[in-house]
């Protein structure tokens, strides 16, 4: 973060020791300072990406997030557990607007697409193996799962459909 000009302080190990204790432990400020990081990448990425790149190139370019995180295409299971975590990541401030009660029914469906992608995800990673194996045990137990999910997007669309209703009900 210093290198990059980001951070105010003196960056010592003394600070970065307080801060820690501060926080309550060194994972604490661990975190905090990965997922800084992570913003300040996250933003130069969105900004990367509002380069003109035909659809090839810009599928390579993000392909390069994938492997970098250990989640090429050589392991199927891993891949799908990241973009599992990235959805549950942009998906988490959606939850959080949609327990306000004054969110509206499309942070609701928001939230509950996010759910309903989430899910299946999951339910993938369990099975990947399962499917190549003939386990099916544990197929059968990705049931709930995939009801959940179902539930989820069922809900989405119940939201979706209580706002265009209110739009129609005043002649939009």
């Amino acid at each position: 973060m210093a290198a990059l000009r980001l951070y105010s302080g003196e960056n010592t190990l003394e600070e970065h020791t307080e801060e820690a204790a501060r926080l309550g432990c060194t994972d604490a400020y661990r975190v905090r300072v990965v997922n800084a990081l992570l913003g300040v990448v996250q933003a130069e990425a969105a900004m990367a990406d509002g380069v003109k790149l035909d659809d090839d190139a810009r599928h390579i370019a993000w392909e390069e997030q994938l492997k970098a995180a250990g989640a090429g295409l050589d392991d199927q299971v891993r891949r799908v557990e990241f973009i599992r975590w990235l959805v549950l990541r942009a998906g988490t401030p959606l939850r959080l607007m949609a327990q306000n009660q004054g969110a509206g029914p499309i942070p609701r469906a928001s939230a509950h697409a996010v759910t309903g992608l989430h899910m299946p995800l999951g339910v993938i990673a369990a099975s990947q193996d399962a499917v190549a194996n003939g386990d099916v045990d544990t197929l059968a137990a990705q049931a709930g799962q995939l009801e959940a999910a179902r539930e989820a997007l069922q809900n989405a669309i119940d939201n979706t459909d209580l706002l265009l209703n209110m739009l129609k009900s005043v002649g939009l």
